[in-house]
């Protein structure tokens, strides 16, 4: 028997699993991102969803670039931070100990302790009440060896995860 819940969000989230926690770059920039999604495939784009209020969304608006770095579980530390206080208030970099690195095809930088860099060129943004999604093209892509995409921190309702281990193929 299916049990109903009411139509606020925090009970509705509480249903879904955890989704990928992702540090973002856009100027000299960080923030913690939980709103990471694909929309198309051919070409590949992705999208981050930022609330009006960020300092990151007038970045984004200036630059319309970004880099997804995909954090493990080693800078939990720097992914609450980046999460907690504003780039309007000083150089998040330094503050949470993290080191800017070049980019390939992009005006923003990565975070060279991240395991995954994407690079995107805004391309479109979709508006809605609260939150803007910056949606583009992946235009290039590198990941330091070893890293698995599946083994990338997770974000829940109340704990940060690690993906579990493979019940069955595809």
């Amino acid at each position: 028997m299916a049990i109903s819940v009411p139509l606020n969000p925090q009970p509705v989230l509480s249903l879904l699993p955890p989704y990928p926690i992702v540090l973002v770059t856009t100027g000299a920039n960080i923030i913690t991102i939980n709103q990471v999604a694909y929309f198309t495939f051919s070409p590949l784009r992705v999208g981050i969803g930022v609330a009006h209020t960020r300092y990151t969304y007038g970045l984004l608006k200036k630059t319309w670039a970004f880099v997804i770095n995909v954090p493990g579980a080693d800078l939990l530390e720097a992914v609450r931070l980046c999460g907690s206080v504003s780039g309007r208030d000083g150089d998040k970099f330094a503050r949470a100990g993290l080191t800017q690195q070049h980019s390939d095809l992009v005006p923003a930088p990565g975070i060279a302790e991240c395991g995954a860099w994407i690079e995107c060129r805004v391309d479109r943004e979709i508006d809605f009440e609260e939150r803007t999604w910056f949606v583009g093209p992946v235009v290039a892509a590198r990941r330091r060896e070893g890293h698995e995409g599946g083994q990338a921190l997770m974000c829940g309702r109340e704990a940060y995860t690690i993906p579990g281990p493979v019940v069955g193929p595809r």
